[in-house]
């Protein structure tokens, strides 16, 4: 057997132990407290995304459930819904520095018009005059881990295929993941307790001015004002992976770290990206030099590391290379 050949099994194996993670991850949801998986459900389908594009990969070409199995959606591929919803990790990390900013506000004129798509105009001419609330912030032991920017963000695939949010859209797609990840697991369910046992009382959401400064209005201000929501979705992300993820969904093993790994390196490539578009702000808060400079001792940006962690792809150190650094530092 090849190297390359046993590497991509060791990943596989690897990919095989987190779907297990997440299988009953979602074991436990299906058990537990209907008012709990409301707050977080929405937030768990980039996730199950994740995992279900890797299981893509791997079963390319077999006859293993992959996602070409499923009905389409309104006419566009499961695959291609799965794909568009992983990416949406990325919180605008993929763009080039001049795009961050207009795409994030094309985004944000979306999401705009889907809050206010069956208002009357007597509420669209008071949210003109007064403006609106911009966000609907979820909390978990005061600790801000989502708001409806992100949420519409991560469920943007469904919306752009109907111009409109359906519960049936949602559930289809929703039951397809789940479906998918419980036809892939080769582990049966572990003994422990199998339900989430924090308190409805845990959570709370309410419709917010963003962080209110003289009536904050995210629709209508100019393209600086963007820089709060761009970092503030970075934000709730990190707290989603580091709150709910162990304390109220009990993921505390490999597909925890992996995911807090990636939401760092993302997160840092996101601060990069917004201080080279507003240099100023690394001039106000100088910690963001020292966090990137950090970031790139630990995994460079050219670093084979990233895409393991990624994409659950494992590659081949070449020889060839490590001779011309030997031959290099003989010198």
């Amino acid at each position: 057997m090849s190297e390359i050949k046993k590497l991509k099994q060791i990943s596989y194996k690897e990919l095989l132990i987190e779907v297990h993670e997440v299988y009953e991850l979602l074991h436990k949801i299906s058990k537990s407290d209907i008012r709990i998986t409301f707050y977080i459900s929405t937030s768990l389908i980039p996730y199950l995304s994740f995992v279900c594009d890797s299981l893509d990969f791997f079963h390319e070409g077999t006859n293993k459930v992959h996602s070409s199995w499923y009905k389409d959606i309104k006419g566009t591929s499961i695959q291609k819904i799965i794909k568009e919803n992983r990416s949406t990790l990325k919180l605008y990390s993929e763009h080039k520095k001049n795009k961050v900013i207009p795409k994030l506000e094309d985004d944000t004129s979306l999401f705009n018009n889907f809050l206010i798509g069956d208002y009357n105009l007597k509420q669209k001419l008071v949210i003109k005059l007064f403006g609106q609330h911009d966000l609907g912030i979820y909390s978990f032991r005061n600790i801000d881990y989502a708001n409806t920017y992100q949420l519409f963000k991560n469920s943007k695939a469904l919306y752009t295929i109907n111009h409109e949010f359906k519960g049936s859209v949602m559930e289809e797609f929703t039951m397809v993941l789940a479906n998918y990840i419980s036809q892939s697991t080769i582990y049966p369910v572990s003994k422990i307790p199998n339900k989430i046992f924090s308190f409805p009382e845990d959570f709370t959401h309410e419709n917010v001015y963003f962080k209110d400064s003289k009536r904050f209005n995210a629709f209508s201000n100019k393209e600086d004002k963007y820089w709060r929501l761009f970092l503030y979705n970075y934000y709730c992300q990190n707290n989603f992976i580091r709150n709910i993820f162990p304390i109220v969904l009990g993921v505390r093993q490999n597909f925890y770290f992996r995911m807090k790994f990636c939401t760092y390196l993302l997160s840092i490539k996101g601060l990069d990206l917004l201080s080279n578009k507003v240099p100023e702000l690394k001039e106000k808060h100088p910690d963001i030099n020292e966090l990137i400079k950090i970031r790139e001792t630990i995994v460079p940006i050219k670093s084979d590391l990233r895409n393991n962690l990624f994409h659950y792809e494992i590659v081949v150190f070449h020889m060839k290379h490590l001779m011309k650094k030997k031959i290099s530092l003989s010198k």
